[in-house]
């Protein structure tokens, strides 16, 4: 009568499970890009009228605090939810800075399995503009 040897497929449980472990999955996410600096531009259609626009080019969404008279805190998310008073936009948003007062906005952007902005964006105007 043969008998078996236990350690053998002892040994081969252990490689298939080392082989498993050390070679990366087929269904690992690996970053997709690097998501660019927002773009803050400021623009007034008339005397009285004036706003911040944030623009991104690649698909990335925004993640920004706006403050009237008071600088915001930095905005943060977890994952792909912005955490308040953080606000998340898409390119092309608008925020109105009031007449007789100062607007300050932070900017950067993420998406899903890219790289956040390297830079955060930052930008203040007063409305109306001093000469």
């Amino acid at each position: 009568m043969k008998t078996k040897s236990v350690l053998l497929p002892s040994i081969g449980a252990f490689l298939a499970l080392l082989l498993f472990v050390a070679l990366p999955s087929p269904t690992a996410r690996a970053s997709q890009g690097q998501c660019p600096d927002v773009e803050i531009s400021v623009h007034s259609p008339s005397y009285h009228q004036m706003h911040f626009q944030v623009t991104e080019g690649s698909g990335c969404d925004i993640y920004v605090t706006f403050a009237v008279d008071t600088v915001p805190v930095d905005p943060s998310r977890s994952g792909t939810t912005p955490i308040s008073p953080t606000l998340k936009v898409v390119s092309g948003s608008t925020f109105g800075i009031p007449y007789g007062h100062t607007g300050y906005i932070k900017a950067f952007g993420y998406k899903a399995a890219w790289t956040q902005s390297v830079s955060l964006s930052e930008a203040d105007q007063t409305n109306p503009i001093n000469p």
